[in-house]
């Protein structure tokens, strides 16, 4: 037993040092991108609740939906990346990359078991870790919560595969935590009790037998639970609305489209996109692709009649991951996304090994396995390491999103958004424009067009573009904006309603907090204003603004020691703050202490109100 062991070990070990090597060559620019201005903001840079694992931000976690989804381990993960890398890229990256290698090892481990042909296993696996189409779930930090996923979904396979050589209570603990772990990290997880249905194929269980539904029974009700929460997730972020413009038959012709090109895609890796957006029209090809997907379900029962099992387990298996992703419930602006097929891909990469071995081997080429496998491998990993290129930055995505859809209203409007970032107001206008002819009902180009128009300084026209984008869709980006655009021109009453309504979405908004302090304060109302800053503080104690604004109503009441404190604090985060040496000063005044040092301080920052009080105070 002992010699028959180690061959065993030598192959393993010799396989997961391909698959390791591989992803690292093919990954390995990702450790040096940027993040990127699709949602990596509202996830990492501008979220609050991963600046520490606390009480209050595991309770976050837990009872808060961000950028529409509801996934507290994913943002466990975060707060841990955070821990040892703050705010640069590469420690998210990094560990994007390290779950990406860790479930191509998973993928290999489980066909290992399932079969005996630990070659195919690594074909497999190599397919999974290769695909250019995984690029956007690895490099993409926003996309942690697909990988992640995919990390507990694998070890749910495996720990599946132990239960049903083993049937023990503690097998199916370990299960249902695996699974529960996987839905806490993204709700697309609900499709594993299909895909344990899948496994039994692969395994060659009788489907009629009984025991072969009941011990699944509660994973399905996990998934029934996460299932609902995902969508009323979706529906607070207001992404459950792209689409509704198409009727059942449209929406039923381009799911099917959407299914076949999934497959189509995979298969042939060309022309990839980081979004594909709905066709501008519906034409034969979409059809004739909708009932291709039709010929898929007779294929499967096909393939079940004739114990076809890994082919039947294939088609189950993929079409469990890509079901609730093909729009028959529109959410989002897209019709199609290469993250979908992180997990679907291992219902096509399985079946298309075993049968492209057991065609080898009667051509009696199974042993030349390795000189097709080796060039196709090095094939993939080129084609992942060009594709990475894309994720490397806000520049290198809206270019290419641009060269493949100039008309789409998504691609013209996130472009805009990136000229808006770097300050290029002329080109951010050129794509906005374009965004709001192609779809003037788009609540996100009106948001951006919005932002453009504060930035310039034109108060009216920036305006009149967030009353649209809130008026298609209550969007609450656009209400924080409008709150600000209120303030700026002397309208706190107005810019309050729109802050209470962000507030009611985002409770936990440390900045939205100090706006509602902003608008009491202009108000009069300073004790609430103090209430507010200290909400803001409580959910964010690191951002120097918040201490400052307290500190200043502090003076306003004439409550000094606390006022210096707090300015205190926002100098020793901040000392370039012009106001906090402002304010600091004016404290010190009132108790008797020299405030020039600090008026001149604020003069030098150029903070404007010091040049009077330096002249009045310190002549």
């Amino acid at each position: 037993m002992k010699k028959a062991a180690a061959p065993h070990r030598k192959h393993l070990v010799l396989h997961l040092c391909v698959i390791i090597a591989a992803v690292l060559i093919a990954y390995y620019k990702v450790f040096g991108a940027s993040f990127l201005n699709w949602d990596d903001a509202e996830y990492v840079l501008h979220n609050n609740d991963i600046n520490a694992i606390s009480g209050s931000n595991i309770k976050a976690w837990f009872s808060t939906f961000y950028v529409g989804n509801y996934h507290p381990l994913t943002m466990a993960s975060y707060a841990i990346d955070h821990i040892f890398g703050g705010s640069q890229p590469f420690v998210y990256h990094l560990s994007g990359v390290l779950l990406h290698f860790i479930n191509s090892c998973l993928v290999y481990i489980f066909f290992s078991k399932l079969q005996q042909q630990k070659t195919i296993a690594l074909a497999v696996a190599l397919l999974f870790a290769l695909h250019p189409s995984q690029a956007e779930s690895v490099a993409w930090v926003a996309e942690r919560k697909t990988v992640l996923c995919g990390f507990f979904s694998l070890l749910a396979m495996l720990q599946y595969q132990g239960y049903v050589r083993r049937p023990t209570g503690g097998q199916m603990v370990l299960l249902l935590v695996f699974s529960a772990f996987a839905m806490l990290s993204k709700g697309t997880a609900v499709a594993l009790p299909v895909s344990f249905l899948a496994i039994d194929l692969w395994l060659e269980r009788p489907l009629n037998d009984k025991a072969v539904w009941t011990e699944k029974i509660p994973v399905f009700l996990m998934a029934i639970i996460t299932g609902v929460v995902a969508i009323y997730a979706q529906q607070s972020g207001h992404f459950m609305e792209g689409g509704n413009e198409y009727g059942i038959a449209e929406q039923l012709v381009y799911g099917g489209y959407a299914y076949v090109q999934y497959i189509v895609r995979f298969f042939l890796p060309l022309d990839l996109s980081a979004m594909y957006p709905y066709p501008e029209q519906m034409g034969i090809l979409h059809i004739a692709f909708a009932v291709a997907a039709a010929g898929m379900v007779t294929l499967f029962v096909i393939a079940l009649r004739r114990r076809w099992q890994v082919l039947a387990g294939g088609i189950l298996f993929f079409t469990a991951n890509i079901a609730m992703v093909l729009q028959f419930i529109p959410f989002g602006e897209a019709l199609m996304a290469d993250r979908y097929m992180y997990m679907a891909c291992i219902g096509l990469a399985y079946p298309a090994m075993y049968y492209l071995a057991a065609w080898l081997w009667q051509l009696r080429m199974g042993k030349r396995y390795m000189y097709i496998g080796g060039p196709a491998a090095a094939l993939l990993l080129g084609l992942c390491f060009m594709r990475n290129d894309v994720w490397l930055s806000d520049m290198n995505l809206y270019n290419s999103l641009l060269e493949r859809f100039p008309n789409s209203a998504v691609a013209q409007y996130s472009a805009g958004g990136m000229y808006l970032k770097i300050g290029d107001m002329e080109q951010a206008e050129y794509h906005l424009d374009k965004a709001v002819r192609l779809a003037p009902g788009n609540a996100k180009a009106w948001y951006n067009k919005g932002l453009l128009h504060m930035r310039q300084g034109r108060a009216m026209e920036a305006l009149e573009a967030l009353d649209r984008s809130i008026a298609i869709n209550d969007y609450t980006k656009a209400h924080f904006s409008r709150a600000l655009l209120h303030l700026s021109t002397g309208k706190p009453d107005l810019a309050l309603t729109d802050i209470d309504h962000v507030l009611r979405v985002q409770p936990g908004n440390a900045r939205a907090w100090c706006i509602k302090g902003d608008c009491m304060e202009r108000m009069g109302r300073l004790e609430e204003a103090l209430n507010n800053y200290n909400k803001a503080i409580e959910r964010n104690a690191g951002e120097p603004l918040f201490y400052v604004r307290r500190g200043a109503t502090y003076c306003k009441l004439e409550r000094y020691a606390p006022a210096i404190t707090d300015l205190d604090a926002a100098l020793d985060m901040d000392a370039s703050n012009g106001e906090a040496y402002y304010w600091r000063a004016i404290a010190k005044q009132h108790i008797g202490q020299g405030p020039c040092s600090d008026l001149q301080n604020a003069m030098q920052r150029r903070y404007a109100p010091a040049k009077d009080a330096l002249q009045k105070l310190c002549k």
